[in-house]
C-alpha cells in the first residue's frame, strides 16, 4: 500500500532544503539537483511539489518572508502599538542563529532579485505586506497616544526596513559587530522605537 504523504509537510521540508542550499551556494549556485540531494528525494518528486527552478526559488523566497513576518508580527499575539513595533524589530534582526539563518537566505535572494524579475516582483509584494503590518502598529500606537504628533508613518516604515536590511547586510556580509552584536542591535532597536514616543 503506498505511503500517504502530507503535501504541506513535504512541501515545507523541500523549502527548508532549498534554504539550506541557498545559504551554502547562493541563489546562482542553487540547482534542482542540489536541492533534491539535500532533501533526499528525486527530481520528479521535487518538481511535483514545487515545480521548476524558478518556481522553487519564488516559493522559497516567499516562504522565508512569510516565516519572518509571522515571527515579527506575532500573528495572534497580544502586543500592540510601539510594543508590537519593538517586538517586530527584535524578531527580524539577526541576533541569534535562527534569525541569522533566515536573514542570510533573505540577503541571498535580495542580491539575486537584481537580475531576476520574478524574484524582484515577489519581494516587492512581500514588502507591501510588511508595510501594511507596520502601518497597523503605527495606527495602534497613535490610538494609544504613544506617538509624537510629528511622526510621519511612511518615513518610519522606510526607516524600519532600512534599519533591518542594513543591519542584516552589515552583520552577515561584513561580520559587523560580531562581538556583542545582539546587544548592539537591541540598543539600536530601542533607540529607533523610543525616538517615536510622545514626550
Amino acid at each position: 500500500m503506498p505511503r500517504l504523504v502530507d503535501h504541506d509537510v513535504r512541501r515545507a521540508e523541500l523549502l527548508s532544503a532549498t534554504w539550506r542550499v541557498v545559504r551554502a551556494r547562493g541563489v546562482e549556485g542553487t540547482t534542482t539537483r542540489a536541492i533534491a540531494d539535500e532533501a533526499g528525494c528525486s527530481l520528479s518528486v521535487l518538481a511535483h511539489f514545487l515545480g521548476g527552478k524558478d518556481d522553487i526559488l519564488i516559493a522559497a523566497q516567499q516562504a522565508v518572508y512569510d516565516r519572518i513576518v509571522e515571527r515579527a508580527f506575532q500573528i495572534g499575539g497580544d502586543l500592540f502599538g510601539l510594543a508590537g513595533l519593538r517586538a517586530a524589530l527584535d524578531s527580524v534582526l539577526p541576533i541569534d542563529e535562527e534569525r541569522a539563518a533566515d536573514a542570510h537566505v533573505n540577503v541571498a535572494f535580495a542580491g539575486a532579485a537584481l537580475s531576476h524579475p520574478r524574484l524582484a516582483a515577489s519581494r516587492r509584494q512581500s514588502h507591501r505586506e510588511i508595510r501594511e503590518h507596520l502601518q497597523t502598529c503605527l495606527r495602534e500606537a497613535r490610538d494609544l497616544h504613544e506617538l509624537r504628533p510629528d511622526v510621519e508613518d511612511a518615513s518610519v516604515i522606510d526607516d524600519f526596513i532600512i534599519l533591518v536590511e542594513g543591519s542584516t547586510l552589515l552583520s552577515l556580509v561584513d561580520g559587523w559587530a560580531e562581538e556583542g552584536r545582539a546587544e548592539r542591535l537591541a540598543r539600536r532597536a530601542d533607540n529607533f522605537v523610543n525616538q517615536l514616543r510622545a514626550p
